[in-house]
């Protein structure tokens, strides 16, 4: 290394090196920069970390040591010793080095994979038995929590009544998550207080401080919580924290008549929001892949997001818990169909095959057909087929809220699976078939010849023609069921969820090796932005700035006419395209006045450097308020609005959740050329009238 090399020259190559691999190269760099800077803890971290990735703990605790005597006092530093001395089998002392520093069991580390569990944690305070998403995320949580690089993984959760994020004890999650598939009861003692002692732990645990290069990865689907991912923006903003999504599937997009438009309108929101967000994407299949990238490109076609196929096709773990019996077993055969009871699982064909079989083969000759799954959506005209024939009801058993240890019975009893779905986003159910080896006859569409790949039965899609053939191979053909379950047994390996944490792991990794942009959305000069819950079914940028472009903890969720915020100081963040000739702009704020006599400050400028003080306005109680605020030329490419509220109204009690004190309520923003007066003319027109069109 040149002597003359400067030290902050040294550690940078030294931070390069580590960075691409070359990690004998960066400990002979760090080394140089520590012979120069001696008394730099930090310096002395990165060179253990160094060591650790060159397999060698033993060096990689002396320097942690070093370290500590210059920072003893430094939380993420004891954390990382303590990691350390628990690989060598020294936890005790472990254990003493987090007590003698105060937060340290709070302090994640960069490098870190946060997975977040706060929809999970959501679900099971409505539902103890798990579906097919949370028993993935269950599955893959249990192995990277209980395995042997815990130091590097924890699970967290965003607790709303502190608003903020807090690690969950591994010990209380991995309980409640092994209740959860024990049994269905929701009452049950224990279920409920392993559920009060989760919440109870996150009502007192310190928030969590995060690290640059933490990774938050959620396995679940919060589409459907209010503000999430104006949580992860703040996270992203405030930390440098990298979100790593997961996709199961796109159907609300794809197929919006299968699904509430409520779910539609929810889903397209979050989609935008995760295009704008996501430093990696991690899909089920490479259907889900294709679709995916698809509705990105139409969306955000500058932005390339990394994806990451993780194939479901691991043992279900069911067999374990197989050996009790199913609620009231069967009496007689009986083909397996586990699926929500919904428009897009096609149970109304199912049944109708079923009423075709009765009259081809008589009663005696049909086995049952136990169809195993919650009602979800749309499901009145399969129920109605059911209720109105007499001679298909004894045929059809449908049982809902069946913990895990029931479902493995079921699945070991039955002569073979059926799973009929419009579309998919990978097909749980086919898998945890093959791992009984049980045949699965399937539709053929989506990601369904990738699960059933090498064990299944495949039959034309919404045809009950091809779906009765197939039923009668499998029932009544001499040889056909013998034949494809030897086939499965021959060609089907399913993996361990060991293997799909460990692969998942190194899809974090991956991705946290790319760059994107942190600029991926920018206002058009004259664009409005509402800010409300726009409807669906397709996304569009302007859903995610609805949400994102609210900074702060005082903003209460979007509502369909706008929303409400906290009395105090908000900010809003306008991300703008750049704009010819650099000129001045005005920012033109709609916004509804509290229930009381007001008084409002706001300022605009700048982001970096926001310094001109409030300007105050007042009024009448629950008037609406258009206001605009010149910004000087310098204010590319981001402008802050800053409002201060410090008056509360109390609205009157109409709907359930109303009685809040509120500052104000947001309508609508809009930037554009100071000069443009086009561009402000119809934004007062469009907004201020109940009817407008231009013609």
């Amino acid at each position: 290394m040149p002597p003359a090399m400067e030290p902050a020259t040294l550690l940078a190559e030294a931070d390069a090196l580590h960075a691409t691999g070359e990690l004998r190269a960066a400990a002979s760099a760090y080394v140089a920069y520590l012979e120069r800077v001696p008394a730099d803890w930090r310096g002395w971290l990165r060179h253990a970390e160094c060591q650790l990735a060159l397999e060698d703990p033993r060096a990689a605790l002396l320097l942690y040591r070093q370290a500590e005597r210059l920072a003893p006092a430094e939380p993420v530093l004891a954390n990382r010793l303590a990691a350390v001395l628990r690989d060598l089998g020294r936890g005790v002392e472990a254990e003493a080095v987090l007590a003698r520093v105060p937060g340290a069991a709070t302090a994640v580390l960069g490098g870190t994979m946060l997975f977040d569990v706060s929809d999970l944690l959501d679900y099971f305070r409505a539902c103890r038995t798990p579906t097919g998403i949370q028993r993935v995320q269950l599955n893959i949580l249990r192995e990277v929590l209980a395995g042997p690089s815990e130091a590097l993984v924890a699970a967290c959760a965003y607790h709303a009544e502190s608003r903020a994020w807090k690690l969950v004890p591994p010990g209380l999650f991995l309980h409640l998550a092994g209740l959860s598939q024990a049994s269905s009861d929701p009452e049950a003692e224990d279920w409920c207080q392993a559920l009060a002692g989760v919440a109870a732990a996150l009502r007192h645990a310190p928030a969590c401080r995060f690290a640059p290069g933490t990774s938050l990865v959620n396995l679940g689907s919060s589409w459907w919580q209010p503000d999430y991912m104006r949580r992860v923006r703040d996270l992203k903003r405030r930390h440098a924290v990298r979100y790593i999504p997961f996709l199961y599937d796109c159907i609300p997009l794809l197929f919006p008549q299968h699904c509430a438009s409520a779910l539609v309108d929810e889903f397209a929101r979050w989609f935008a929001q995760l295009c704008l967000l996501a430093d990696g994407v991690v899909v089920i299949s490479e259907s889900t892949r294709r679709d995916f990238d698809r509705l990105r490109q139409g969306l955000l076609p500058q932005v390339e997001i990394p994806v990451f196929t993780l194939a479901l096709d691991a043992d279900s773990g069911l067999a374990a818990a197989a050996g009790e019996a199913p609620p009231e077993p069967p009496a007689r055969p009986y083909v397996l169909f586990v699926a929500t009871l919904e428009a897009r699982k096609n149970h109304l064909m199912v049944f109708r095959a079923w009423q075709r079989l009765l009259r081809l083969h008589g009663a005696a000759a049909v086995p049952e057909l136990v169809c195993v799954g919650k009602q979800g959506w749309l499901a009145e005209p399969a129920l109605a087929l059911l209720a109105g024939d007499e001679d298909l009801r004894p045929h059809v058993r449908l049982l809902h809220g069946v913990a895990d240890a029931e479902l493995g019975g079921l699945y070991r009893d039955c002569a073979f699976t059926l799973f009929n779905s419009f579309y998919e986003g990978w097909g749980l159910p086919v898998t945890e078939s093959f791992s009984f080896g049980k045949v699965a006859l399937v539709a053929d569409n989506s990601s369904l010849p990738e699960a059933g790949a090498g064990g299944a039965v495949f039959f034309a899609t919404d045809d009950v023609a091809d779906l009765v053939a197939k039923l009668e191979a499998m029932l009544f053909a001499p040889g056909f069921l013998a034949a494809q379950e030897a086939r499965l047994r021959r060609e089907v390996r399913l993996r361990s969820w060991a293997a799909l944490a460990a692969q998942l792991g190194q899809h974090v990794r991956d991705a946290a090796r790319i760059t994107l942009p942190d600029r991926r959305l920018a206002l058009r000069p004259g664009e409005v932005l509402e800010s409300r819950l726009l409807p669906g079914p397709v996304p569009r940028l302007a859903m995610a700035a609805a949400d994102l472009m609210r900074e702060g903890d005082g903003w209460l969720p979007l509502e369909p006419w706008g929303c409400w915020a906290l009395p105090g100081k908000l900010a809003l963040r306008l991300p703008l395209a750049e704009m010819a000739g650099q000129a001045p702009l005005r920012v033109l704020v709609q916004f509804v006045a509290p229930p009381v006599a007001w008084r409002i400050g706001l300022r605009a400028g700048p982001a970096a450097a926001l310094t001109r003080g409030f300007t105050w306005m007042e009024g009448v109680p629950s008037q609406v308020v258009f206001c605009a605020i010149e910004v000087a030329a310098d204010a590319w490419p981001e402008v802050l609005v800053e409002i201060d509220a410090p008056v509360a109204g109390k609205l009157s009690v109409i709907t359930p959740g109303d009685g809040r004190e509120v500052g104000f309520g947001l309508l609508s923003v809009m930037v554009c050329r100071a000069d443009d007066f086009a561009a402000r003319l119809d934004y007062l027109e469009q907004r201020s009238l109940n009817t407008f069109a231009r013609i």
